[in-house]
């Protein structure tokens, strides 16, 4: 997720990202796991379809990179 991350933020996502992590600053650790997952799960389910909603993919990838980017500054890695 590291690379998607970087891409995210390199195509202009930066200000979605952020707001996002403004809305997990509120979350539990736990919380943040379980939502970690669950949109894992829905990448990788939007992933096996033929078709896919390119929106809904945006939002899932700008979720997961917010998430990791609020894991990193939790655990004190990045500012």
């Amino acid at each position: 997720m590291r690379r998607t991350t970087y891409n995210c933020m390199n195509r202009g996502y930066q200000k979605e990202i952020l707001r996002e992590i403004k809305g997990l600053r509120y979350f539990d650790d736990s919380d943040i796991l379980f939502y970690w997952k669950e949109t894992l799960q829905g990448v990788n389910r939007l992933k096996k379809k033929k078709i896919v909603n390119l929106t809904e993919m945006r939002r899932l990838t700008i979720g997961l990179a917010a998430i990791e980017r609020a894991i990193r500054q939790r655990l004190g890695g990045e500012r």
